[in-house]
């Protein structure tokens, strides 16, 4: 399983790091990198997380790791199990589900208040950010679709002004690029068949934008409704995909089932 590598800044030279700010710590790499891994589903769920097997990968003392997972469980991408180590959170289908009731609610406020408090700096970002969608669509590369369509939503919530609910729904873009992640493993032909699907999501996200540029906040709420209920749909048919229609089973197999069947009754 290929994990991220942590590339540190080299000691000879000055780096980048340096110029910018301050070189992040042991425990903040780490946590990128297994952040980055456990979205992308490079760790999957229910993973266990070993801290001497991360030590070696990461080429870090147990503390740096440590601060890691603890960052990663309040971030709920790990689960802490007393005397049992650390794993990846699981992924069920009930979580798809409280997932998009809570988009249902989040989604629509956010756009609302991003309608009425947007700035132009605001503006210019969402609109950066609609462009790249559109470009990652256009060349089918579902990974680039996923990370461009994650950019936009983040966008849009800093455009909200609203603190509280911008960390909340951060959190929940999280959730959603696992989702995401999810559906791409889950699809046959994955980048043309992603691609389509959000080339009708790019659209829908035009009319979002479109409505927080024109600063309608109604309109805009009711177009993130139907955004959220457009992923949703198309969330679900994959997660309940049936492998029903590829079984072939032989017509007169189904007669003897059947007749064995009504044998079995009419002896009760």
């Amino acid at each position: 399983m290929t994990r991220t590598v942590i590339r540190r800044p080299r000691k000879n030279g000055r780096s980048k790091r340096a110029v910018d700010g301050p070189r992040p710590t042991g425990g903040q790499l780490v946590y990128e990198a297994l952040r980055r891994d456990i979205i992308g589903l490079r760790l999957v769920p229910g993973e266990p997380l070993e801290e001497l097997q991360l030590c070696r990968t990461y080429r870090v003392s147990r503390t740096p790791v440590r601060e890691a997972l603890i960052r990663l469980a309040a971030d709920d991408l790990v689960e802490l199990e007393p005397n049992r180590g650390a794993k990846v959170a699981s992924m069920q289908f009930i979580d798809v589900v409280d997932h998009y009731e809570a988009m249902d609610i989040f989604l629509p406020l956010i756009s609302y208040f991003a309608a009425v408090r947007r700035t132009a700096n605001d503006l210019s970002a969402i609109e950066t950010r609609l462009a790249d969608f559109r470009n990652a669509v256009a060349r089918r590369n579902a990974d680039t679709i996923i990370l461009a369509n994650f950019n936009l939503h983040g966008a849009i919530a800093a455009a909200c002004h609203n603190g509280s609910l911008e960390k909340a729904y951060r959190r929940m873009l999280i959730d959603k690029l696992r989702i995401a992640q999810h559906d791409i493993r889950a699809s046959s032909g994955a980048d043309i068949s992603l691609a389509r699907r959000f080339n009708r999501t790019f659209q829908l996200s035009r009319a979002l934008v479109s409505a927080i540029i024109s600063a309608k906040p109604a309109a805009a709420q009711k177009a993130a409704s139907a955004l959220n209920d457009y992923v949703r749909t198309q969330v679900v048919d994959i997660f309940s995909a049936s492998l029903g229609p590829a079984a072939k089973v032989p017509h007169g197999r189904l007669k003897k089932i059947a007749a064995k069947h009504r044998r079995s009754n009419s002896t009760e």
